[in-house]
């Protein structure tokens, strides 16, 4: 309901943004938003493995896996997380020993106080994720997903607001991620109407008097957000509205979101010898170790690729007209069917796959933690 002016006022310096020193749980919370864990794989653990959700955080180190020397590096600092691609505790633990490489890990972390967030399964697939960085550092565009795994959700958001605060409210909630569809932005539809309301005692109504029933012109403001944006939407919506409370309600939509997909494949804009998909591969990615199934006398012009594990993809890969696939780390059955000749299987190891998303990764951390202090740093290996 409206809401006296110098409240409003008052909230203005609310808005303005103070500098926090983020804790484990709120950069768990940002991995969250880039790839809601509610489509990752149930049987790839991720999240915090090892640290306090509240423990303070000023370096954040970013590695494939927890090697040593991503360990290290992180004990150099204080207040540090490591963030990894693959998860160090894969299984229930009966026990935690120094004499066994993953206790020994273990151990070394919780005796430094460096924390331990793993990154779920679903960055792989995400739109910006691991495949796509993979496809775009390869020169791979047009791609499409090997595998659609789900469909992030979406929600319609529905706000009553007096006409004249409605182009405002728009733009909050657009700058907050609702109101995209395809590649437009700030999509809307608007609906006139009489709200009414009667302000009961402790009201501070702009309009009309406590104890008395008022009716105002507003609008219905509606708007689509997925559901990775639709707490900050709300929280930009209540923020820009006028009224001291505010009548909104969030409907679940059965309209499908963005896809989410595993492995990526895309024509190639001529077709190529072998020697010439390694050769881009070397440029690509300096001093990855190429595994190459064989060597085929026919040109490819069609290539898959996959981060991380290959996930069973190879089959899907052959299936869609791709000549070779480049993967992180082959399974033996993705060697039998590319022992077939089926299709070509390139394997350039875990950390060379995962490389390029997790330097996107870095440039998305340093841009919205680095002026909270947090140290971003990128481990290869």
């Amino acid at each position: 309901m409206p809401t006296d002016a110098s409240d409003n006022g008052s909230m203005s310096s609310l808005r303005v943004r103070s500098r926090r020193t983020p804790s484990i749980a709120s950069i768990a919370g940002f991995m969250e938003y880039l790839s809601p864990s509610e489509l990752s794989s149930p049987e790839t653990p991720f999240g915090i493995q090892i640290g306090d959700p509240a423990a303070p955080v000023t370096a954040a180190i970013v590695a494939p896996m927890v090697s040593a020397n991503a360990i290290g590096i992180a004990e150099t600092r204080s207040d540090a997380l490591l963030i990894t691609a693959a998860p160090l505790i894969t299984h229930p633990l009966t026990a935690i020993r120094s004499d066994d490489p993953v206790g020994e890990r273990i151990v070394r972390l919780i005796e430094k106080r460096v924390g331990l967030l793993v990154l779920p399964s679903s960055i792989a697939a995400a739109p910006g994720g691991l495949d796509d960085a993979l496809a775009a550092r390869l020169g791979l565009a047009g791609t499409s997903a090997l595998r659609q795994t789900a469909c992030e959700s979406l929600f319609k958001i529905g706000v009553y607001v007096p006409p004249e605060a409605a182009d405002s409210l728009l733009f909050a909630a657009s700058e907050a991620g609702a109101g995209y569809i395809g590649n437009y932005s700030h999509c809307s539809f608007q609906s006139p109407g009489t709200g009414t309301f009667l302000p009961e005692d402790g009201a501070t109504p702009t309009i009309g008097t406590v104890g008395t029933l008022e009716r105002v012109n507003e609008v219905r403001l509606e708007m689509i957000v997925p559901q990775r944006e639709l707490q900050g939407a709300l929280a930009a919506i209540l923020d820009a509205h006028p009224y001291e409370e505010v009548a909104y309600d969030v409907i679940a939509l059965r309209n499908p979101g963005a896809p989410y997909g595993r492995g990526r494949v895309g024509d190639l804009p001529l077709p190529v010898h072998i020697d010439t998909i390694l050769s881009q591969i070397q440029d690509a990615l300096p001093g990855v170790s190429i595994r190459c199934s064989h060597q085929p006398s026919s040109p490819i012009s069609r290539l898959a690729v996959t981060s991380g594990m290959s996930d069973g993809l190879t089959r899907e890969a052959a299936r869609s007209g791709a000549g070779a696939f480049i993967v992180g780390v082959a399974s033996p059955e993705d060697l039998l069917i590319a022992g077939s000749g089926a299709i070509v299987l390139i394997e350039i190891g875990f950390a060379a796959s995962v490389g390029p998303g997790l330097e996107r990764l870095c440039d998305q951390l340093s841009r919205t933690f680095g002026d909270d202090g947090v140290e971003v740093i990128r481990c290869s290996q």
